[in-house]
């Protein structure tokens, strides 16, 4: 006798997902399925470090080519100096548009265009026969390189991490710190080894194929990742960023940054001057810049990874009070080596410290979802202060042959700023805070 077969049985499967009107479908970027504080977060700060290193290398080492392009073409100082003009007014104001495109597109594809914008304009320059080309290539594509990758990466980077965030934003932005040690002296080899246009081209193929491969690692966490990670896409709520901008949280910290830079780019344009002026020699110059930048790695990882424990309200506002007081410092220096050295140590561990809190505190008060777009609003204080401060400081020596009134300016300015950043709230905002109210919950 056969046994028989047993009787097939059919389970329903789960409930069909009805979508409702409170709910709507949404779009959000293709990204990865790794885990948030997880060990592939760490690889994304990796990767947003070589794009910030890319970034501002090519900027930093604009220094290096100026004479070979003045030469070149002819150019006075005005003419030649306009390149880095270009970088230092357009590259703040770009995070404007590349902030928001972050959060609309993603922020793989917006570093992305960023570094193939940056080294298609330094392949183009190293060809230019003409100066307004340089202007083209070096200027416009160094501001697209730095333009979308600071606020993008900054701000993605904040999405894989719900722990260590000031950790991880002070070892990505070392990326800035480490490529003003690295990247001028290496162009300058290379200019003594071949000539300016070769030594260009290299670091245009350089942005183009490392930048690239950096930023094909910079894609957000996955919608499903935890609701403080998400990407603005999975946000059925909607995000108010226009009550975000206007809070005081936001206000008082894009005025703190207002005054900050101010000075923040007066040492690296002045120092060198301020330098000679006082018979130190260029130099002393160049070794007080270099003083900076490795002291800014001290802010950028001990300080930042600090304030996870002791608060970034105050840590932002102490870092303010450390640039103001230096300034101050440098302003009764004269021609003393040590007290200027004292300054520049001073200067780049608050410069570091600040370059580096900007997301993780953004983050800590605002969230994720338009961490993009928030940041991008936020560095219209950098290009504003940036561009003011070196200049009305150039023109105030013109006119009393001395840098006295400037550095006092400016370090008034900075003790401004931390009264200002002490004016944030003393917590951060609730998760819904900002949340727009749903149709249903609006006709209630």
């Amino acid at each position: 006798m056969t046994a028989s077969s047993p009787k097939k049985t059919f389970t329903a499967g789960p409930p069909r997902r009805e979508r409702s009107r409170d709910y709507p479908k949404v779009s959000a970027p293709r990204a990865t399925g790794r885990r948030v504080d997880g060990a592939w977060a760490w690889v994304v700060a990796g990767a947003a470090f070589m794009l910030m290193f890319i970034g501002y290398g090519a900027a930093y080492s604009f220094g290096v080519f100026f004479k070979p392009l003045a030469t070149t073409f002819a150019a006075d100082r005005a003419e030649t100096s306009l390149v880095f003009s270009i970088i230092g007014g357009t590259y703040s104001t770009m995070g404007i548009l590349s902030g928001p495109a972050a959060d609309r597109f993603g922020t793989r594809p917006v570093c992305l265009f960023g570094m193939l914008g940056l080294g298609v304009g330094l392949i183009y320059a190293s060809g230019a026969e003409e100066i307004w080309q340089v202007y083209i290539g070096f200027g416009i594509g160094v501001s697209l390189g730095i333009g979308c990758v600071f606020a993008p990466a900054n701000a993605g980077l904040q999405r894989w991490f719900t722990r260590n965030r000031g950790l991880a934003s002070g070892l990505a932005t070392t990326g800035v710190g480490i490529s003003i040690l690295v990247v001028p002296p290496a162009a300058a080899v290379l200019i003594d080894w071949w000539d300016w246009r070769d030594t260009m081209w290299t670091l245009g193929a350089t942005a183009i194929v490392v930048g690239a491969t950096a930023a094909s690692f910079m894609a957000d966490p996955r919608a499903d990742a935890p609701p403080e990670t998400t990407v603005a896409g999975a946000d059925p709520r909607g995000f108010d960023l226009r009550k975000a901008l206007l809070s005081r949280g936001f206000t008082m910290l894009w005025l703190s940054s207002m005054f900050c830079c101010a000075g923040i780019f007066v040492p690296f344009v002045h120092l060198v001057a301020y330098s000679t002026d006082h018979g130190l020699g260029e130099g002393t110059g160049v070794f007080l810049i270099t003083v900076i930048g490795a002291s800014s790695l001290f802010g950028r990882v001990v300080l930042t990874a600090a304030a996870d424990r002791l608060g970034r309200r105050n840590s932002i506002a102490a870092m303010y009070l450390a640039m103001g007081i230096g300034f101050l410092i440098w302003r009764f220096a004269q021609d003393d080596t040590t007290i200027l050295t004292a300054f520049a140590v001073l200067f780049g561990v608050g410069y570091g410290g600040y370059v580096a809190m900007i997301a993780p505190i953004l983050a800590e008060y605002f969230g994720v979802r338009k961490i993009g777009s928030l940041l991008g609003c936020f560095m219209s204080s950098i290009a504003i202060g940036g561009a003011l401060g070196p200049w009305l400081s150039g023109y105030a020596f013109d006119v009393s042959g001395s840098y006295d009134l400037p550095l006092l300016a400016v370090g008034i300015l900075g003790i401004l700023g931390a009264i200002s950043a002490a004016g944030m709230p003393g917590t951060a905002y609730p998760a819904d805070a900002f949340d727009r109210a749903t149709l249903k919950e609006e006709t209630t």
